[in-house]
């Protein structure tokens, strides 16, 4: 089974049950973090209010509705380079992040 885009543990659950009835919301999110641990999922976006996870698989960066929270897509080509001109005090950067909110297609049409 494979999921597109940035799914939540609560739409992995529901997928997950259909095949597999007796599985727990606990056990998604178990697997996840270990997922997350190990590399092969990533958390995406923090502002859509829970957790979302995609493959870890390309970098790019994410557009995001700020009314309903979906969550797209953005080819780093199509951005810029995004770097920190001073390395911060006692901090190790692992990964840069960019999300770039406003408003979806389907919204600005209500």
């Amino acid at each position: 089974m494979s999921l597109h885009g940035h799914p939540s543990p609560e739409l992995i659950y529901e997928k997950v049950k259909r095949k597999i009835p007796s599985i727990s919301l606990a056990t998604i999110y178990n697997n996840i973090r270990t997922f997350l641990e190990n590399g092969m999922l990533r958390e995406v976006s923090m502002h859509h209010g829970s957790l979302r996870v995609e493959p870890n698989d390309h970098e790019h960066h994410h557009l995001v509705c700020v009314r309903c929270r979906q969550i797209s897509d953005l080819d780093p080509e199509n951005l810029g380079p995004v770097r920190i001109k001073a390395k911060p005090r006692g901090f190790r950067v692992t990964r840069i992040a960019v999300d770039v909110l406003g408003i979806c297609a389907e919204c600005a049409e209500e």
